[in-house]
């Protein structure tokens, strides 16, 4: 298992150490081997890199707030750490029969301050017609609601994460 430290992940990522500090410390638990004034490193492994990066994502370009942000990375987890994002060795693709598909995450604002999703991974797709439509197969996962919030006419809007092409960036930056 491969370890990272504050340093080199926020050099790499081309994050301010403060930040990606004060990240880390929002986004995970407290780390287990001390405190601020410890004088111990903290230490990453991949799945740490990737949930304070995909928190800080959420915050620095999005513009959740950080309580927002950690309600998000919560209720998506167990989704995320079964589709292979979690994992603490990198899965350049994390689907079984080595196709290349992007999977898109919509979150959308729902009552009292929550969140519900829906993660929709394309398939593939064909063009319909000669005017450039085009057909989409794909499979949607619903998070915190029992129907889609576009097609139940629930959401007028949705904040969308290319999930795959943000973990794939940060890999690729982080070697």
């Amino acid at each position: 298992m491969i370890y990272y430290n504050s340093r080199d992940i926020s050099f790499k990522l081309e994050i301010n150490i403060a930040k990606w500090k004060r990240w880390s410390r929002d986004f995970l638990p407290p780390d287990p081997l001390g405190g601020l004034q410890s004088g111990v490193a903290r230490q990453f492994n991949l799945r740490d890199v990737f949930k304070t990066f995909f928190g800080g994502y959420l915050v620095g370009e999005l513009k959740f707030t950080i309580p927002e942000a950690i309600q998000i990375l919560s209720d998506l987890s167990p989704w995320l750490k079964k589709n292979g994002f979690y994992e603490l060795q990198p899965k350049i693709n994390p689907f079984q029969d080595g196709k290349d598909r992007s999977t898109y995450i919509y979150i959308h604002s729902a009552e009292n301050r929550q969140f519900t999703y829906c993660a929709r991974t394309i398939l593939g797709g064909i063009q319909s017609n000669p005017e450039g439509n085009y057909q989409q197969i794909f499979t949607q996962t619903l998070i915190g609601t029992a129907s889609d919030p576009f097609a139940a006419g629930q959401s007028l809007s949705a904040t969308v994460i290319a999930i795959n092409t943000l973990y794939d960036d940060m890999l690729r930056r982080i070697g």
